[in-house]
């Protein structure tokens, strides 16, 4: 095996006195790396076994990702055969050859990048290809075409909503489309103008004017990319799902009352919350406009009713289509767009204008505001969708922040506003069949068309129309999904940072809300681990178990009658005192008759604490070494076996994020949870309805 002339080198050479110390510390690594993989006999690692027993402590004190990486190296050089032919200093060259080469394969990194300055088209260019496949083309074009139709009249309305010229909405939608469509970490993803931002913008324009947009919508694409290439974007998913809900539903509730004055043909004064704005309306009702009425009744009606109909049509630009034959049929006294820049005028290329230095600290802390919101809403989107339909391309969180990156600072460029991942053009995508990134270009380019061709037709476009669209937006946005599933997780934890966010958004504005939101979900989460019957900890702990070769070596032990397993403490982030007393022997209790005590090609973990949206640190680390074990081409994982016994509390977002990566680094490696509560059981079957995890109680 070529292990043995490494560790003979490297090792035994150490030993002797004839190399570094730093070669005793490498050496030590790579050997109990080895130790812990494989039940080895060669006799090189045979003599080192008492030597190592007593340099030990240098590996368990050695930097985390030191061990996996030589885990990976020698775990792999271990396995393959060595040369049959050759003189012996040939093979011993060609041996050092290939394990340096599979060092540097390993020191790449999880995607194969050495360096991240790629931007992750080293991942990307496969899924490029795709694009060209001649069985999936014809429906992918098809679905652009009815994604762009969709497009064209929301991005209208999201412009009306954001307070900017609409030609600004257009050209955002077919600038960025581009960008997050081919940089995307999302197959099936389509970028453009959201309506859950467009209060953010609205409020941005009104406090640092609508020149300060492309230097806000800029600000925001760079801190997106740099989060994403410096591997970042978990940091992104620290927002509880409860307060991503309260947010949606605080949205939904401005839009609607905010758009009601406009779709009855009445012009509001700034500034007024919705309480204000309804008594507005009820205080001049006389002048309420019957023709912006109906037509904005009947746009809302048609997007409701004509899905209905057919699940593929394109609703929003039939509605609004009709909405304006009508208003020119039959001659309606209602506002319309008006003229807007016809061809290419309308994409003016240009650097964003610096602010003046008395407006940068506001300017800053607006840029921040919406990069978060826009990062978390991107991040949501496209993990509901990688759950919709799976694609070759696995969702990547990283790659989606730099693709939201780039859109936002192309955008940018042309002065347009910011942009996210819209679930629901991606949610027709995927309902249309799409299959590839395709779709997200031809629907850019339908835009693009539009606005190049057919803006004298877009100038006709009545007002209301476009408000019966955001009314419809608005209502979907009241009762959001995230929380009913964060509901059905935990109740309490979930009403409380829900209403607070709406009612910090209604009574003080959208960062006052979301603050408040955060606030009171950090503080629900901490009542809740104050009071746990178990061990008080505030974020969850994840613990790696290796098989203890004394134990495994001894006939005597009980691990040998199917019913426990002896598993040894992996913590090399301990200091020589704490990992003295952790380190001890951990009995793992399984069910003899049904669960398959695990072997060395296992991985094994006990989880401890409370699982919620602080845990998000914890959980990337520790799905980033499952995955690394996994990535073995020799020996992959037989199965990753989970101790819930120490979980004390949950939380939707943490549970959702735990389950999401871990079911995706399992990659079909069956997953088995042991000791586990009914309360866990409950919590995990929510958020795993494809069942691919396996339970067992902590009773036979």
């Amino acid at each position: 095996m070529r292990v043995a002339l490494i560790v003979e080198r490297q090792f035994l050479g150490a030993a002797a006195g004839r190399r570094s110390p730093s070669s005793m510390h490498e050496a030590t690594r790579m050997l109990t790396a080895v130790l812990s993989t494989h039940d080895i006999t060669n006799t090189t690692t045979r003599r080192a076994r008492s030597t190592l027993s007593t340099r030990s402590n240098t590996f368990w004190n050695n930097n985390d990702k030191n061990y996996h990486k030589y885990r990976q190296v020698v775990f792999k050089s271990s396995i393959a055969p060595s040369s049959s032919t050759g003189s012996p200093d040939q093979k011993k060259e060609m041996e050092e050859k290939e394990f340096k080469s599979e060092e540097i394969a390993v020191l790449k990194g999880e995607d194969g990048k050495l360096f991240p300055w790629d931007l992750g088209l080293s991942t990307l260019i496969p899924d490029w290809k795709r694009m060209f496949n001649k069985e999936t083309i014809f429906t992918d074009v098809s679905a652009g075409l009815t994604v762009g139709c969709i497009a064209v009249p929301l991005s209208l309305a999201i412009a009306l909503a954001s307070g900017v010229p609409a030609e600004v909405g257009l050209v955002t939608a077919a600038v960025s489309g581009v960008a997050g469509g081919l940089m995307g970490g999302t197959t099936l993803a389509v970028t453009g103008p959201a309506a859950a931002i467009s209060l953010l913008v609205v409020g941005a324009v009104e406090q640092h004017g609508l020149e300060a947009l492309p230097i806000i919508t800029m600000g925001c694409g760079a801190l997106q990319l740099a989060s994403g290439m410096t591997r970042l974007g978990v940091v992104a998913k620290l927002v509880p799902v409860s307060v991503i809900a309260g947010f949606t539903t605080g949205v939904g509730t401005l839009i609607l009352t905010g758009q009601l004055p406009k779709a009855l043909g009445m012009t509001a004064p700034a500034g007024m919350n919705p309480v204000e704005l309804l008594g507005f309306i009820g205080e001049n009702a006389a002048s309420i406009n019957p023709s912006a009425a109906a037509l904005a009744v009947g746009t809302s009606a048609a997007m409701f009713m004509l899905p209905k109909i057919h699940p593929k049509m394109p609703s929003a630009l039939v509605a609004v289509g009709g909405a304006t034959l009508a208003t020119h049929a039959l001659g309606l006294d209602v506002a319309l767009i008006g003229s807007i820049p016809s061809g290419l005028e309308a994409f003016q290329l240009g650097l964003p204008a610096m602010p003046a230095m008395d407006a940068l600290p506001s300017l800053s802390a607006t840029i921040f505001l919406i990069y978060a919101m826009t990062s978390v809403e991107s991040l949501l989107s496209c993990a509901a969708l990688e759950k919709m339909k799976k694609t070759p391309y696995k969702h990547n969180p990283d790659q989606e922040l730099v693709g939201q990156g780039l859109a936002n600072m192309g955008s940018a460029l042309f002065m347009g506003m910011p942009v996210t991942s819209v679930i629901a053009r991606s949610s027709l995508n995927v309902r249309l069949n799409a299959e590839t990134r395709l779709p997200a270009l031809v629907q850019s380019a339908f835009v693009f068309s539009s606005v190049v061709f057919m803006s004298d037709k877009i100038s006709m476009v009545p007002m209301p129309a476009l408000s019966g669209v955001l009314i419809t937006t608005g209502l979907g946005m009241l009762n959001p999904q995230e929380f009913q599933h964060s509901y059905a997780v935990q109740k309490t934890e979930t009403v409380v940072p829900f209403a607070t966010t709406i009612g910090g958004m209604i009574s003080f504005g959208l960062a006052e809300g979301i603050g408040m939101g955060c606030a009171s979900a950090l503080a629900m989460n901490m009542y809740g681990a104050w009071t746990s019957p178990q061990e008080t900890m505030f974020r969850m702990q994840a613990h790696e178990f290796v098989e203890s070769p004394a134990v495994a070596a001894s006939s005597s032990s009980p691990s040998n009658d199917g019913s426990t397993m002896k598993w040894q403490l992996h913590a090399p982030d301990m200091s020589h005192t704490q990992l003295r007393e952790a380190r001890s022997i951990h009995t793992m209790t399984t069910l003899p008759e049904s669960v398959d005590p695990p072997t060395d090609r296992s991985s094994v973990w006990k989880i401890t604490g409370p699982l919620n949206f602080l845990s998000m640190f914890e959980i990337d680390n520790m799905m980033r070494r499952i995955k690394e074990h996994n990535k073995c081409e020799h020996a992959p994982l037989d199965a990753i076996v989970l101790d819930m016994e120490g979980i004390t509390n949950l939380e939707f977002t943490g549970v959702e994020e735990f389950v999401t990566r871990l079911t995706e680094v399992a990659d079909g490696t069956p997953i088995k949870m042991i000791n586990c509560r009914e309360d866990v059981r409950d919590a995990f079957d929510h958020c795993n309805p494809s069942q691919e995890i396996l339970y067992y109680s902590s009773q036979p």
